[in-house]
């Protein structure tokens, strides 16, 4: 009797619609419900965004909670995942644009200080091996909220503490990192994001970046002000010019104040949560493997998971099958042996959002049955 096909789910969130694990959970049930025997494996995928904490409670990390802040430095408790010596904190999780309060989006006020807490909580923890996943994030502050919990003392001319969020950018004069890196010391930080933007300049954190988050065109005038001037200050205590560092413009300029002190390993998101997570060799152990996204798009090959999981499966020679909500016609799908989308399964009569969860379970079913 023939062993039933292993088939490896590993998508990313269908955004706006769907997490990375709820998209698998309907996959797997149209996948068991078809006419083949399978076993199905699965590897829910992020790419250092919202999803990648699921993605790594999935492949086995252990869940924890610490006291941390959301965007308007509201307290709150916040997931983190840990295994051995490491652990993981999304910012998303934390402070990113879905735990603003009734969802207004606050561009000058949001600050990533929640992290900086989490962060701090870990470490006092003994957890030396620090891997912060940065995307959804709902500010624009230079990273001075995470260095500012973390110990930074940052000044304004007046010898105060300034607020750390991007409204206070330009009023920031001098910066002492002494106390951050004491607490860091010791410390392997990892930042894991897929966004190469330079901290300032026309595709930087305030240019490209701000208006999704609710800045005018006045307000992202004053944060590209305000991250010039924090990074010229930056310069002044540090010797390095962040401004144009890949990935300095990364969630607001998230990486801005690690740069600078150059103590901290900046890694492709989805490619790092493919091997932190075992998703390379689950591709290994699988007969086929699926991946997706809710836009399959041009973009998705400039380093996305669906990209990663992708290239892992082509270098292992497996087939791989694509499903999405869509795809573009600018869509490379080089290597992919079949494409679902909720929009080809919905027709004309259902509604390829309100009825994902039975479109994926639909399209489960119909992979089932070419492996039949």
């Amino acid at each position: 009797m023939l062993s039933p096909s292993t088939v490896l789910l590993a998508p990313d969130k269908f955004k706006g619609c769907l997490a990375a694990t709820e998209v698998c959970a309907e996959l797997r049930t149209g996948l068991l419900n078809g006419p083949s025997a399978v076993d199905v494996v699965l590897r829910p995928m992020g790419d250092g965004g919202d999803g990648t904490l699921d993605a790594v409670l999935a492949a086995g990390f252990d869940t924890a909670a610490v006291a941390a802040a959301g965007p308007l430095a509201q307290p709150r408790s916040a997931r983190i995942g840990i295994r051995g010596a490491t652990a993981l904190i999304e910012l998303a999780e934390i402070c990113g644009l879905a735990r603003l309060p009734d969802g207004h989006l606050r561009p000058m006020l949001a600050s990533t200080y929640g992290v900086g807490l989490a962060m701090r909580a870990v470490i006092d923890r003994g957890f030396r091996d620090l891997v912060v996943g940065i995307g959804g994030s709902a500010s624009t502050d230079g990273g001075m909220g995470v260095a500012a919990a973390l110990g930074a003392r940052i000044l304004d001319r007046n010898g105060r503490a300034v607020r750390p969020c991007g409204e206070d950018l330009s009023a920031v004069t001098t910066v002492d990192f002494e106390p951050m890196l004491a607490v860091l010391d010791g410390v392997r930080l990892i930042v894991a994001t897929d966004v190469d933007s330079p901290l300032t300049g026309q595709s930087g954190a305030a240019r490209l970046f701000a208006r999704q988050k609710g800045a005018t065109a006045a307000q992202i005038a004053a944060l590209e002000a305000g991250l010039e001037n924090w990074a010229a200050r930056l310069y002044d205590v540090a010797g390095a010019d962040v401004r144009r560092m890949p990935s300095a413009g990364a969630a607001g300029g998230f990486l801005a104040p690690f740069l600078a002190t150059d103590i901290v390993r900046v890694v492709s998101g989805a490619q790092f949560v493919l091997e932190l997570t075992g998703t390379g060799r689950a591709i290994t152990d699988a007969d086929v493997v699926v991946t997706g996204e809710g836009s399959w798009d041009a973009q998705t090959s400039a380093g996305k998971a669906p990209q990663a999981v992708l290239k892992a499966g082509r270098a292992a020679r497996k087939s791989v099958i694509a499903v999405a909500g869509s795809f573009s016609d600018d869509a490379d799908l080089t290597g992919i042996s079949a494409c679902y989308s909720l929009t080809e399964q919905a027709g004309n009569d259902r509604d390829p959002f309100g009825d994902a969860r039975l479109l994926l379970r639909e399209i489960g079913s119909r992979i089932a049955e070419v492996l039949d």
